[in-house]
């Protein structure tokens, strides 16, 4: 495990909350938006994104980290969606399990994850030219990026557009049902970014 992580310049130790924080996967780097927008509209349906986005995510790039770099990029890359095809399989068997409602409202979005920016774009501009104990970190922190903000809007669309709270019925004064819709999904996304930017922006000042 040390040997693992020696290469890891304390320099760089920063960019570790690049994905979280700094240059989070959705609201700076804009990546993996449409699952959020889409089918993000209730907790359940962001929660079944965030364990399916975990596992394809992080098990595809480790294991494309072992892909001889030699080989031709468009080859890695259809050697990189055959690894998350790979772990799909699994995955959705597993969430068939216990999520079976959640699974058939997200539709095609889950399998889309196969091929998301974090495994054909980032692994190869970022990812892969670490050493894998800083890779593992980096992926991570980009994936909890995701998953932080993918569960956010989720908890306050399934709010406002259903009154519930993290499956719990709750009295809520104003509904809006169009935050179920993905244009009330990217409008929500819209405002959560404008705003986090801006304290970004301030905490630099």
């Amino acid at each position: 495990m040390q040997k693992l992580f020696s290469k890891i310049d304390t320099s760089e130790v920063k960019a570790l909350f690049d994905g979280l924080i700094y240059k989070n996967t959705i609201l700076i780097s804009g990546l993996v938006i449409a699952p959020v927008v889409v089918a993000a509209n209730s907790y359940r349906n962001a929660l079944l994104l965030v364990i399916a986005f975990s596992a394809i995510t992080f098990i595809t790039i480790m294991t494309a980290s072992f892909i001889p770099k030699n080989i031709v990029y468009t080859i890695r890359i259809i050697i990189y969606a055959v690894i998350g095809a790979m772990v799909y399989l699994p995955t959705i068997i597993l969430l068939e399990q216990i999520m079976p409602d959640a699974l058939s409202d997200v539709g095609i979005y889950v399998p889309l994850l196969v091929a998301n920016s974090l495994i054909v774009v980032k692994s190869e501009t970022r990812f892969l030219k670490r050493s894998k104990g800083y890779m593992m970190l980096d992926v991570i922190s980009y994936i909890m990026g995701f998953n932080v903000v993918i569960l956010i809007v989720g908890i306050v669309r399934d709010l406002f557009a259903n009154s519930m709270l993290m499956g719990h019925n709750v009295n809520v004064s104003i509904q809006i049902p169009a935050m179920a819709a993905p244009f009330g999904g990217f409008i929500l996304l819209g405002l959560f970014a404008a705003l986090y930017r801006y304290i970004l922006n301030k905490l630099k000042e």
